[in-house]
């Protein structure tokens, strides 16, 4: 049963869902740091998002950006479905997402193309939002964003149902890319190629994984206007993790980009 990743938004457990752990860390070295201190959480309530679909759950705030990947101190963050280390400026967000009907500009009836884009991708980056057959309904989203919210790594998670577990894979093509940005701009069918980039695929035991950029021309009004998309599917879950942000923070970001991307560890629990 190959996967058409447009899926990967997040979430679906039936599990209540745990406090993430976030753990202090140093000024990172070449490699990720390891060097931990007393766990630090702070939680205040934010006010229920109004997008359909969309429930936001807690934020926790942050200081003021640093710059350099070499200045950054950096923290842990971990849950029950993945950990990632992310700049200690950044403010954390995490919601759910429940996928629902509505129509949108493509002249189709195909159930595929019922997606809603334009709040939740404004909102969050280059997911789909559409109903699955092999996808429990709710969708996990947490967001790690800069203060002024112009770089952001947004994680989604969705938990296949029981009898699917280990059956689902990952489309390892650079088709299966450019169908994903086509979905997210569906007036640039066609045009996937001049936009679409660094394809990679890789399988490492039983997790299979789809990496690729896309960054739109310079002026461009679409959002987002540059990202890496980062789909990753297990036996259990199928996730998603988007670095997204402008062009030219793109380029200036690569640094942070692969740090954040090259930390995160899975955590495959049924």
């Amino acid at each position: 049963m190959v996967l058409c990743l447009g899926v990967i938004c997040a979430t679906g457990c039936t599990h209540q869902p745990e406090m993430p752990q976030v753990t202090q860390a140093l000024t990172p070295a070449p490699s990720i740091p390891t060097t931990t201190g007393t766990p630090v959480i702070l939680t205040s309530k934010i006010p229920a998002t109004t997008t359909p679909g969309v429930t936001a759950m807690q934020i926790i705030p942050r200081e003021t950006d640093a710059t350099e990947v070499t200045r950054i101190r950096f923290l842990r963050y971990s849950d029950h479905d993945f950990g990632v280390y992310y700049p200690s400026a950044w403010n954390i967000t995490r919601s759910t997402y429940t996928p629902y009907y509505c129509k949108n500009n493509l002249i189709t009836d195909s159930p595929v193309y019922r997606v809603c884009y334009k709040n939740e991708t404004r909102l969050l980056g280059p997911f789909n939002f559409y109903e699955d057959d092999s996808l429990k309904k709710q969708r996990r989203i947490v967001t790690f964003a800069n203060a002024d919210g112009t770089i952001k790594f947004v994680a989604f998670t969705a938990d296949f149902f029981d009898g699917l577990d280990g059956n689902v894979m990952l489309n390892p093509t650079y088709e299966w890319s450019t169908t994903q940005f086509e979905k997210n701009y569906p007036d640039l069918t066609g045009y996937a190629a001049k936009y679409v980039g660094n394809y990679q695929f890789f399988k490492r035991g039983n997790t299979m994984t789809s990496s690729y950029d896309v960054t739109m021309p310079e002026g461009s009004l679409y959002y987002p206007a540059a990202y890496t998309k980062r789909s990753v599917v297990t036996p259990h879950h199928v996730y998603s993790f988007g670095f997204v942000t402008d062009i030219e923070q793109f380029n200036n970001y690569q640094n942070l980009k692969e740090y954040m991307f090259s930390s995160v560890t899975i955590n495959d629990a049924a």
